[in-house]
């Protein structure tokens, strides 16, 4: 099993398609960058699958999905 990812590394992705794309494409990306059985984590160790990571990230307000877009949200991504 490989190193748990960060979900700031999901952000960077996003930020690469311009802080806005289909959700679809977003886990296209992450499956083609990361594999497909990628776990993420928060900064307090707790692990997620990519659907995790976008409702942990949307609960924070890093990122927004609405029909079946998921945007770039207002609070600032961790720097690590």
């Amino acid at each position: 099993m490989s190193e748990p990812l960060y979900g700031h590394d999901l952000l960077s992705l996003l930020v690469e398609k311009g802080g806005s794309c289909a959700l679809d494409d977003l886990r296209a990306a992450s499956e083609a960058a990361h594999g497909k059985a990628a776990i993420y984590c928060n900064c307090h160790g707790d692990s997620f699958d990519f659907d995790g990571v976008i409702a942990f990230l949307g609960s924070k307000g890093k990122v927004s999905v609405a029909g079946g877009q998921v945007s770039l949200g207002m609070a600032p991504a961790c720097q690590h």
